[in-house]
């Protein structure tokens, strides 16, 4: 099994689900009421041939200027329904954290991270030379997210730890999606969200082991995509299953939509890879209990096992290589940036995964 195989590898046991319908993209992503109806400003109806040029250019700035009016507004008045459930206090607060939850009660990611600050960590996403210029953008992010702040994302304890998830995401986030360099503009680590997806393919990446739970679609690529780029076609579908979107086969919906794409990362993190191991999520804020094999392996809570889940020996148990530096390096850029400092970010043993022995080895996984 190759290395990209092993970058999200699920089990082989992965319960099948037959797709059973395709749902629209568009029906995926749900926008707040406000937002919903300034959005309609941007899709009006036949003009007459007599409205000008530079009057139809007025109305669409207005209807831009309505679109952020309406997102502000609704983050802003949005307040948190609480009650108890056996005992334990559990909150809703609408479209960003819904469904009542004991995460809902804390701090949303609105209320510490604003549209000002995701433009600072990813300021040269839309610069002449990038690949995914007008496709990543902060509203894409909280929309994505709202999906899972139930779940504990990024709402998980205090202000602190929740800053702290935020930026060990998003360092991810920033490593794997980077064309950024040492001279570059900004420097290399200010070059996040560069690109949305592999850009000269070596494959089509279709694996046939898992032909009766995700078979390949003709004609589908099933190459990165993504904020934490998706490889294969198992991971594709999984992915898709969660998400409730066919992704298997339509894997180019990924780089279509910047709230799907983030959905889709958010989804990586949050989920096991096995059921014995944890999220990414679940080793960064602590939940996961570390085994006495876990202890000799050297993997305990923190970013460092986060990078073990994620991508295995490819990066961890090698030493400092700089495969594994580069992630580490976005996660404390971000942390500075956001106003944390890097400080926090935790001694060595903790911070990366150069002595950790992989959750899920490649050769292990080859056999």
């Amino acid at each position: 099994m190759t290395h990209h195989q092993t970058h999200t590898c699920l089990e082989k046991t992965a319960k099948t689900q037959t797709h059973t319908h395709t749902q629209s993209i568009t029906k995926k992503i749900i926008f707040p009421p406000p937002l919903r109806s300034a959005f309609l400003l941007l899709h009006p109806m036949k003009t007459s041939s007599l409205v000008s040029a530079a009057a139809l250019a007025v109305v669409v700035l207005l209807s831009v200027a309505s679109v952020q009016a309406a997102f502000d507004d609704q983050v802003s008045a949005t307040q948190a329904l609480v009650k108890k459930v056996k005992g334990k206090k559990v909150c809703d607060k609408g479209w960003e954290c819904k469904g009542w939850s004991q995460y809902c009660c804390n701090l949303t990611i609105t209320d510490f991270f604003q549209t000002y600050q995701f433009e600072e960590l990813f300021s040269n996403r839309n610069a002449p030379v990038a690949h995914a210029v007008g496709f990543w953008d902060y509203k894409s992010f909280i929309l994505a997210a709202s999906l899972f702040q139930p779940q504990g994302f990024c709402t998980t304890g205090g202000k602190l730890m929740q800053m702290k998830e935020l930026a060990a995401f998003l360092g991810h986030v920033g490593s794997k999606t980077s064309c950024g360099y040492g001279v570059a503009t900004g420097g290399p680590l200010a070059w996040g969200l560069c690109y949305n997806r592999e850009m000269s393919p070596m494959q089509s990446y279709c694996d046939d082991f898992y032909k009766f739970t995700y078979p390949c679609t003709p004609g589908a690529e099933y190459y990165g995509r993504g904020a934490l780029p998706i490889y294969w076609n198992y991971n594709y579908g999984a992915a898709g299953e969660a998400l409730k979107v066919d992704l298997l086969n339509h894997p180019e919906y990924i780089e279509q939509n910047a709230t799907l794409a983030f959905q889709a990362a958010i989804w990586r993190w949050m989920t096991p890879i096995k059921k014995s191991q944890p999220s990414a999520h679940e080793a960064f804020v602590g939940t996961w209990k570390p085994t006495k094999n876990d202890t000799e392996s050297k993997r305990f809570p923190g970013f460092g096992t986060t990078m073990n889940v994620l991508y295995g020996d490819g990066v961890c148990g090698q030493g400092d290589i700089d495969a594994m530096n580069n992630i580490v390096s976005h996660y404390q850029y971000y942390l500075d940036l956001m106003g944390v400092g890097r400080e926090e970010a935790g001694p060595h043993e903790v911070l990366t995964c150069a002595e950790q022995l992989a959750f899920n080895p490649i050769t292990q996984a080859s056999s």
